[in-house]
């Protein structure tokens, strides 16, 4: 039987679904007021550098919150039966570990290390949530036990 794969979010902020859509919705308002403004300043005495400058600023930030409601932006990291998958940035790809590919697992207070032959990739926990912290934690502690990778440091029942 297949074990489903379980998603664990990461980030400093609960993401509830009324949430995302009111970040799409104010997503779209600014993006309709960025190109009205854009419009409607085009060649007026109100068209120097300073508004254009806050022209961008709303673009990009409709743009992000559009991201942020589609969840284009979150943090998390996926436990399946023979792979983990961590999304930490924005920026950086997501880190595919695979139970063959990992030497070891180092459980630290607010961190995890995940160790492979070639590097070594800590995902960092935080305290606003202890709950998701300490279900990410026993995940990965049991992901560990069922595919027989070796952990070290302190682990997630001996920290209560």
């Amino acid at each position: 039987m297949k074990v489903p794969e379980k998603r664990y979010n990461i980030d400093l902020q609960e993401n509830t679904r009324l949430g995302k859509i009111l970040r799409i919705i104010l997503g779209i308002i600014c993006l309709i007021a960025t190109i009205w403004f854009l419009f409607s300043i085009r060649g007026t005495k109100a068209s120097v550098g300073t508004a254009w400058i806050a022209i961008l600023f709303l673009f990009i930030f409709s743009f992000w919150l559009l991201g942020s409601g589609l969840s284009l932006t979150d943090r998390y990291i996926t436990i399946g039966e023979k792979r983990i998958l961590l999304r930490q940035s924005l920026l950086k790809p997501p880190v595919i570990f695979t139970s063959s590919a990992l030497t070891y697992v180092e459980f630290k207070p607010l961190a995890v290390d995940f160790c492979t032959k070639d590097n070594k990739v800590t995902l960092k926990l935080g305290t606003y949530y202890p709950e998701h912290s300490v279900s990410v934690l026993n995940a990965v502690e049991e992901f560990c036990k069922s595919n027989s990778i070796e952990t070290r440091g302190l682990q997630p029942e001996e920290k209560k």
